[in-house]
């Protein structure tokens, strides 16, 4: 897995699979994010919302990939 950080941004999350943010980064790109997604709900046209919307998941999605250990779920581990 191709980490550009010395320590993950992300981590397993504890119920479901995928990342969830454990540092402040991981915090800052995931509030960041989400203002965007808003922002582009509320300001652009319907077919435009949806392509950035889209482009804004994936890049959110790239950034937990690039910046985290292995997605996946904690729950059952000990």
């Amino acid at each position: 897995m191709p980490s550009i950080t010395r320590k993950p941004w992300f981590g397993p999350r504890r119920l479901g699979w995928g990342w969830t943010p454990i540092t402040w980064q991981g915090w800052v790109v995931s509030l960041v994010l989400l203002a965007a997604i808003l922002a582009a709900a509320w300001l652009l046209t319907s077919a435009l919302r949806t392509a950035v919307i889209i482009l804004l998941v994936v890049a959110l999605l790239l950034v937990s990939y690039l910046t985290s250990g292995p997605p996946g779920s904690t729950w059952g581990r000990r």
